[in-house]
């Protein structure tokens, strides 16, 4: 019996090795975003934002660079990721990027050749955000510095994620998602795209984020759509935000709607839900989509009377009609302008028609731009506030 648990305590002390690849946090460094330019010298440029942890902590913060930007020129991404040590000596920790940018010029070109990279490597993660960058070079965004949030990354990552939550303009795209969108033989992969707002030399100063009117800041501007992995055009932020309604992304949003000459009132739609229903109709694809929101009145403007009788039934009208214009003017965009199914429409015609649908597996393309897509708006106000008209307003 002793033998035997002599035997099995030998056996174990084999998997109590202790962490023979283990670094101490001194030796690392956290990599939160990724810019990638095209090179001079070679086909990429990739450039890195390495935080300082003390910085980025108020008890230590001594007013020093927050983060540090790095840029390495290469042929391929993987080769440049593990050359950075030329110039950096600690071991760079990629499984914290929050960010992705991409530059415009090499977005024209194609980003399917380095997004495997991204993909395949088993240290970074997927749920990290992707923006292109418009007007300039992607590494002069990680060269912004914020005051809230010192790090630009660490910036634009909820910035992302609470302009979808609050207004509905960016779709939110992180790489599980591009990658999904790039694959599905239904639908095209799109990605928010940046501007920086201000001269950008004085946005890598310091001294912006110690003034109440920053020098430079990253705004979101628009976004991107790729087909064939190549970026093709850009669609403003409220035809964004149409297109994340018809998705049913859209969580709540406000909104102002033409009343009559000049005059406007506003709703901030609170709960909104779409549904699509595909089929095929005298030989080609026919999308019904079902909008339907609840909303409250959020404003009107001087003359614009909320009290009379039927002013709900006006507004809510007035509502449909506007909106049911506005979604029918960027599908017809899309199908005639840019011949590409950013919605996601095949996806629905495969999955609820795909007998009809397997005609134009190998090109929907042809599909969606000969489609007949209806839309139909129901927007219900709730309440008006405390308020029923504004004409007391001075």
């Amino acid at each position: 019996m002793k033998r035997c648990l002599l035997c099995i305590s030998i056996v174990s002390i084999l998997f109590l090795a202790g962490c023979w690849d283990h670094s101490e946090l001194n030796q690392n460094s956290i990599v939160t975003g990724i810019a990638i330019d095209k090179g001079k010298e070679h086909k990429y440029k990739l450039s890195i934002e390495s935080t300082s942890a003390a910085e980025l902590n108020p008890r230590t913060a001594q007013g020093l660079a927050p983060a540090i930007v790095y840029s390495i020129e290469g042929d391929t991404v993987g080769e440049i990721t593990h050359k950075f040590n030329t110039a950096i000596s600690t071991h760079l920790v990629f499984s914290h990027t929050r960010l992705l940018i991409i530059g415009e010029d090499i977005a024209r070109e194609g980003i399917l050749s380095f997004m495997d990279y991204f993909d395949r490597d088993r240290e970074i993660r997927d749920d990290f955000n992707i923006v292109v960058a418009r007007d300039t070079e992607a590494v002069d965004f990680l060269r912004i510095t914020n005051d809230y949030q010192k790090v630009s990354s660490l910036k634009i990552f909820p910035q992302l994620d609470n302009m979808l939550k609050e207004w509905g303009g960016t779709p939110g795209i992180k790489l599980n998602d591009f990658i999904r969108t790039y694959s599905s033989p239904g639908q095209v992969p799109v990605l928010s795209a940046m501007k920086i707002d201000g001269e950008k030399e004085k946005g890598w100063n310091l001294d912006n984020i110690k003034t109440t009117v920053p020098g430079a800041i990253a705004k979101i501007d628009s976004l991107a759509i790729f087909k064939n992995g190549k970026l093709q055009g850009y669609l403003d932020l409220n035809d964004t935000r149409m297109l994340v309604w018809i998705q049913s992304k859209l969580e709540q949003t406000s909104l102002s709607i033409p009343y009559e000459k000049n005059k406007f009132f506003g709703l901030r739609v609170m709960h909104s839900k779409t549904k699509i229903k595909a089929r095929q109709v005298n030989g080609r694809p026919q999308f019904d989509i079902f909008i339907k929101a609840e909303s409250i009145l959020d404003g009107s403007e001087k003359g614009i009377k909320a009290a009379k009788a039927n002013a709900f039934e006006d507004f809510e009208d007035k509502t449909n009609r506007y909106l049911e214009k506005e979604f029918s003017k960027l599908i017809e965009k899309m199908q005639k302008e840019y011949v590409a199914d950013i919605f996601g429409l095949g996806e629905i015609f495969r999955d609820q028609d795909y007998k009809h649908f397997k005609q134009y597996e190998d090109n929907w393309d042809t599909g969606f731009k000969d489609a007949k897509i209806n839309v139909h708006v129901n927007v219900e106000i709730k309440r008006s506030g405390f308020r029923n008209n504004s004409n007391n307003i001075k």
